[in-house]
């Protein structure tokens, strides 16, 4: 598949539902290209988490790709591959709460830390 390099890091993200799905598929969710960049060791660890109830912990590397490919990408994908009937963990709500964790702990791990108030 060596078209997987040329797919949007989301897509790799989603590299199961890409075996899965046909590619005319991806081309209605919008922008293909939004999440071009991240790695497919990335990708597949979130799919699995999101979608799969995996363990994963991003890296911060991980994390920075995902972060660059921004939300609505992430919910592009994420609404794709609800609505394409293919086995969850859990619920949709299930999928929807892991996908907005995953998020919400990737930009706290790269959110900066503000250093103590110095004591007075």
């Amino acid at each position: 598949m060596a078209t997987l390099k040329n797919l949007s890091a989301l897509m790799i993200l989603l590299v199961v539902l890409v075996a899965l799905l046909p590619k005319a598929t991806f081309a209605k969710v919008g922008n293909p290209e939004c999440g071009k960049g991240i790695r497919s060791d990335c990708g597949s660890g979130f799919f699995e988490f999101i979608f799969l109830a995996d363990t994963f912990t991003p890296t911060n590397e991980c994390c920075r790709e995902l972060l660059k490919a921004g939300k609505n990408c992430n919910n592009q994908f994420v609404e794709l591959s609800i609505s394409s009937n293919k086995p969850i963990k859990g619920t949709k709500s299930d999928v929807y709460r892991r996908s907005n964790e995953t998020w919400n702990n990737c930009v706290a791990a790269l959110s900066p830390v503000s250093p103590p108030e110095p004591a007075h």
